[in-house]
């Protein structure tokens, strides 16, 4: 599933849809929870023998060692299966020189490259959202396609157009709002349009938009679902919105929530955080007599270097709090964040068992939209997920 050579079988991509639909709502007591909310297991009623096996454990599981609990734990437990075909590689492509990724992270670059491969598009193109236009260039160069690359922050597009303009690429700039409509004309007058992680409201208007203006091909690689205007899921097809699985923002979220590519220093600060963040909660519990979780912002890394005791005057002051508290009382707290935070891990690594599985759900919804619309269309994998974890690609041919 996780590299360029395999792709989400075709047929039948609806039921597919009512069999994953149907699997997710079966088993939703065990992602639809929140991690850090309950002092307890969230499942000690409904899967008490899961819990006594995630309690005995020492480190976190694993996928398989998740699967494999279930398996045992829950009779009616069945995971569920993918059909993965092969994917017949295309041309091989005219490789640009080392110019071009000047000023490209390596893992980038990587994406782009594994993208313009994965597809096959013709003039004129529209790149959706694309900052200094880096696939749009390539996909110029590869393709031979004129690219019209739509950007709302001016100064990435006259960046762009200025390295488009140096390179001799056939690629222009168009300062751009497309939330508010302003992308109609472009996706008119083209044949095809792309996108490379485009977010939630962004590569949703693209699909709309793109199907109104009757584009030819499309292919997107969708990203951060949660990033949208509404506070629940509101799903793009038919089949999704007759489906027993509803999402919500949280649910989205988890559906992203795997980050393979994070660095030894970012992830311990992502440690940190949290163990102070459980920390400051079960303070204030003791402190305010409640049991319930407080919900505090995001704060800035730099934080997190000036100690627990920085973090709780901080966070207090967030929800205009006032704690007097000894240090001996503070190192208490903190030691029971850091406690906890293994067991956030632990429902985490349940949760995250079907975080693939809600975000193939997504893109069927994509894909299945497009479908009821009149296009053909392929669910594929551009590259491995060390790359990037949001790595499926939706290509999508109108039909005669």
């Amino acid at each position: 599933m996780n590299t360029t050579k395999y792709l989400l079988s075709e047929e039948g991509y609806q039921n597919l849809f009512k069999q994953l639909d149907a699997w997710l709502f079966e088993h939703k007591r065990l992602w639809d929870v929140q991690a850090f909310h309950s002092l307890e297991l969230p499942w000690l009623e409904t899967d008490p023998e899961l819990c006594q096996w995630l309690s005995c454990l020492e480190g976190i599981p694993s996928s398989d060692q998740v699967e494999a609990a279930l398996l045992r734990f829950l009779p009616s437990f069945a995971p569920m299966q993918w059909d993965w075909g092969d994917l017949r590689q295309p041309d091989v492509l005219v490789e640009p020189s080392s110019h071009f990724k000047a000023g490209i992270k390596g893992r980038k670059w990587s994406q782009i490259e594994a993208f313009s491969r994965s597809i096959q598009p013709t003039s004129e193109v529209v790149e959706w959202c694309a900052g200094k236009g880096h696939l749009g260039k390539l996909i110029a160069f590869q393709h031979q396609c004129a690219v019209h690359s739509l950007e709302w922050q001016a100064s990435l597009c006259d960046a762009g157009q200025a390295e488009a303009s140096k390179r001799q690429i056939s690629q222009r700039f168009s300062h751009t709002d497309v939330l508010k409509g302003e992308g109609k004309s472009a996706l008119c007058d083209a044949s095809s349009a792309v996108a490379l992680h485009a977010c939630g409201d962004l590569h949703i208007t693209l699909i709309e938009q793109a199907i109104e203006a009757g584009v030819q091909y499309l292919a997107i690689s969708p990203c951060c679902y949660h990033l949208t205007k509404s506070s629940d899921y509101r799903p793009l097809s038919q089949a999704a919105q007759a489906a027993c699985t509803h999402l919500s923002q949280d649910n989205l979220k988890l559906a992203v929530k795997e980050v393979v590519t994070a660095g030894a220093r970012e992830q311990r600060l992502k440690d940190v955080e949290l163990a102070y963040r459980l920390g400051f909660d079960a303070l204030q519990r003791h402190a305010l007599q409640q049991d319930s979780y407080l919900t505090v912002p995001s704060c800035g890394k730099a934080l997190l270097n000036d100690g627990f005791a920085a973090f709780v005057d901080w966070a207090s002051q967030q929800k205009s709090l006032s704690f007097k508290l000894s240090s001996e009382a503070l190192q208490e707290f903190e030691s029971m964040g850091y406690q906890r935070v293994v067991q956030v891990q632990k429902v985490e690594s349940v949760m995250q068992y079907f975080r693939r599985s809600l975000e193939i759900w997504l893109v069927l919804d994509r894909a299945l939209r497009l479908e009821e619309t009149g296009y053909q269309t392929l669910i594929t994998t551009f590259c491995d997920k060390a790359i990037t974890p949001r790595n499926i690609l939706i290509t999508a041919n109108l039909r005669a």
